[in-house]
Protein backbone atom coordinates (compact mmCIF):
# COMPACT_ATOMS: atom_id res chain seq x y z
CA UNK A 1 0.00 0.00 0.00
CA UNK A 2 1.25 3.40 -0.27
CA UNK A 3 1.96 5.70 1.73
CA UNK A 4 -0.83 8.19 0.80
CA UNK A 5 -3.30 5.06 0.92
CA UNK A 6 -2.25 4.70 4.26
CA UNK A 7 -2.48 8.51 5.17
CA UNK A 8 -6.01 8.68 3.91
CA UNK A 9 -7.14 5.33 5.78
CA UNK A 10 -5.74 6.79 9.24
CA UNK A 11 -7.27 10.12 8.32
CA UNK A 12 -11.02 8.44 7.59
CA UNK A 13 -10.42 6.18 10.58
CA UNK A 14 -9.46 9.18 13.24
CA UNK A 15 -12.64 11.15 11.54
CA UNK A 16 -15.16 8.16 12.07
CA UNK A 17 -13.75 8.13 16.00
CA UNK A 18 -14.07 11.57 16.41
CA UNK A 19 -17.74 11.61 14.73
CA UNK A 20 -18.65 8.60 17.16
CA UNK A 21 -17.45 10.54 20.34
CA UNK A 22 -18.84 13.62 19.14
CA UNK A 23 -22.56 12.16 19.14
CA UNK A 24 -24.28 13.02 22.53
CA UNK A 25 -26.42 10.39 24.11
CA UNK A 26 -29.94 10.91 24.49
CA UNK A 27 -30.78 11.82 27.69
CA UNK A 28 -34.12 9.87 29.50
CA UNK A 29 -36.94 11.99 28.87
CA UNK A 30 -40.74 12.00 30.86
CA UNK A 31 -43.66 13.56 29.65
CA UNK A 32 -46.08 16.07 31.21
CA UNK A 33 -49.36 17.18 30.14
CA UNK A 34 -50.47 20.77 31.32
CA UNK A 35 -54.06 21.40 31.13
CA UNK A 36 -55.48 24.56 31.33
CA UNK A 37 -59.07 25.64 33.20
CA UNK A 38 -58.15 29.83 32.90
CA UNK A 39 -61.12 32.51 32.04
CA UNK A 40 -64.29 30.40 32.04
CA UNK A 41 -63.02 28.67 28.88
CA UNK A 42 -60.74 31.21 27.45
CA UNK A 43 -61.26 34.86 25.75
CA UNK A 44 -58.03 35.81 24.64
CA UNK A 45 -54.69 35.36 26.68
CA UNK A 46 -51.41 33.92 25.87
CA UNK A 47 -48.83 32.69 28.19
CA UNK A 48 -45.36 31.70 28.28
CA UNK A 49 -45.31 28.44 30.65
CA UNK A 50 -42.32 26.77 32.32
CA UNK A 51 -41.41 23.71 33.62
CA UNK A 52 -38.18 23.73 36.22
CA UNK A 53 -35.99 21.37 37.85
CA UNK A 54 -36.45 22.16 41.64
CA UNK A 55 -32.43 21.79 42.16
CA UNK A 56 -30.93 22.59 38.36
CA UNK A 57 -32.49 25.04 37.43
CA UNK A 58 -33.07 23.94 34.04
CA UNK A 59 -36.31 25.74 32.24
CA UNK A 60 -38.34 24.43 29.43
CA UNK A 61 -40.78 26.94 28.37
CA UNK A 62 -43.90 26.83 25.62
CA UNK A 63 -46.30 29.70 24.71
CA UNK A 64 -50.24 28.79 25.69
CA UNK A 65 -52.42 30.83 23.58
CA UNK A 66 -56.32 30.71 23.72
CA UNK A 67 -59.07 32.81 22.19
CA UNK A 68 -59.13 35.80 20.88
CA UNK A 69 -59.65 39.73 21.97
CA UNK A 70 -62.57 41.09 22.09
CA UNK A 71 -65.16 39.53 24.40
CA UNK A 72 -65.11 35.97 22.04
CA UNK A 73 -65.49 33.22 24.63
CA UNK A 74 -63.81 30.28 23.13
CA UNK A 75 -63.37 26.70 23.91
CA UNK A 76 -60.34 25.95 26.16
CA UNK A 77 -56.97 25.46 23.96
CA UNK A 78 -55.23 21.95 24.21
CA UNK A 79 -53.33 20.96 26.30
CA UNK A 80 -49.77 21.82 26.24
CA UNK A 81 -47.11 18.86 26.48
CA UNK A 82 -43.59 19.16 27.94
CA UNK A 83 -40.91 16.52 27.51
CA UNK A 84 -38.76 17.04 30.54
CA UNK A 85 -35.10 15.33 31.39
CA UNK A 86 -35.49 12.25 33.84
CA UNK A 87 -35.15 11.33 36.74
CA UNK A 88 -35.97 15.32 37.97
CA UNK A 89 -38.38 17.06 40.15
CA UNK A 90 -40.35 19.47 38.07
CA UNK A 91 -42.66 22.95 39.12
CA UNK A 92 -44.80 24.53 36.74
CA UNK A 93 -45.61 28.23 36.87
CA UNK A 94 -46.63 30.72 33.82
CA UNK A 95 -46.27 34.30 33.20
CA UNK A 96 -49.42 36.56 31.08
CA UNK A 97 -47.74 37.65 27.89
CA UNK A 98 -49.02 41.18 28.15
CA UNK A 99 -48.49 41.71 31.93
CA UNK A 100 -46.30 39.30 33.12
CA UNK A 101 -45.35 41.01 36.31
CA UNK A 102 -49.63 40.85 37.16
CA UNK A 103 -50.69 38.00 35.77
CA UNK A 104 -49.27 34.51 37.15
CA UNK A 105 -50.05 31.36 37.90
CA UNK A 106 -48.19 28.47 39.79
CA UNK A 107 -49.28 25.08 39.44
CA UNK A 108 -50.21 24.27 43.54
CA UNK A 109 -52.39 21.56 42.78
CA UNK A 110 -55.47 23.11 43.24
CA UNK A 111 -58.61 21.27 40.83
CA UNK A 112 -61.22 22.66 39.76
CA UNK A 113 -64.20 23.80 42.25
CA UNK A 114 -63.85 26.08 45.06
CA UNK A 115 -61.23 28.50 45.68
CA UNK A 116 -57.62 26.99 46.52
CA UNK A 117 -55.89 29.02 49.53
CA UNK A 118 -52.43 26.85 48.89
CA UNK A 119 -50.08 29.16 47.14
CA UNK A 120 -47.19 26.64 47.01
CA UNK A 121 -45.75 25.50 44.16
CA UNK A 122 -46.51 21.24 44.11
CA UNK A 123 -43.49 19.73 42.34
CA UNK A 124 -43.48 16.68 40.95
CA UNK A 125 -40.74 13.65 40.56
CA UNK A 126 -40.60 12.24 37.18
CA UNK A 127 -39.22 9.33 36.30
CA UNK A 128 -37.61 8.33 32.31
CA UNK A 129 -40.58 7.10 30.58
CA UNK A 130 -42.94 8.54 33.07
CA UNK A 131 -46.59 10.15 32.38
CA UNK A 132 -47.98 13.17 34.37
CA UNK A 133 -50.50 15.69 34.55
CA UNK A 134 -50.48 19.26 35.79
CA UNK A 135 -53.42 21.56 36.43
CA UNK A 136 -53.29 25.38 36.20
CA UNK A 137 -56.94 27.37 37.34
CA UNK A 138 -57.37 31.10 38.10
CA UNK A 139 -57.80 29.99 41.63
CA UNK A 140 -56.61 32.54 44.27
CA UNK A 141 -54.08 30.11 45.38
CA UNK A 142 -52.67 29.49 41.44
CA UNK A 143 -52.97 33.44 40.91
CA UNK A 144 -51.11 34.52 44.16
CA UNK A 145 -48.13 31.97 44.12
CA UNK A 146 -44.77 32.62 43.64
CA UNK A 147 -42.99 31.83 40.68
CA UNK A 148 -39.23 31.30 40.78
CA UNK A 149 -36.28 32.73 38.45
CA UNK A 150 -35.85 30.87 35.19
CA UNK A 151 -32.68 28.98 34.62
CA UNK A 152 -31.83 28.92 38.40
CA UNK A 153 -32.71 26.87 41.42
CA UNK A 154 -36.00 27.09 42.96
CA UNK A 155 -36.09 29.25 45.46
CA UNK A 156 -39.64 30.01 46.46
CA UNK A 157 -41.95 27.90 48.64
CA UNK A 158 -42.92 24.77 46.80
CA UNK A 159 -43.58 21.31 48.09
CA UNK A 160 -44.25 17.36 46.82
Amino acid sequence: MRASSVSILALCSLLFLAACAATPTPHPTASVTVTFDLALGGSGFSLTVYAQDVETGLTYSQLYSSGAHGGVVLPTSAPLVFTVEAPGTYVFYSNMINAPEDYHFGATGCGPGPDCTQSDLKAIDVVPGGTYQVYFSDRSGERHAPVPTPHAPVSVPWVR
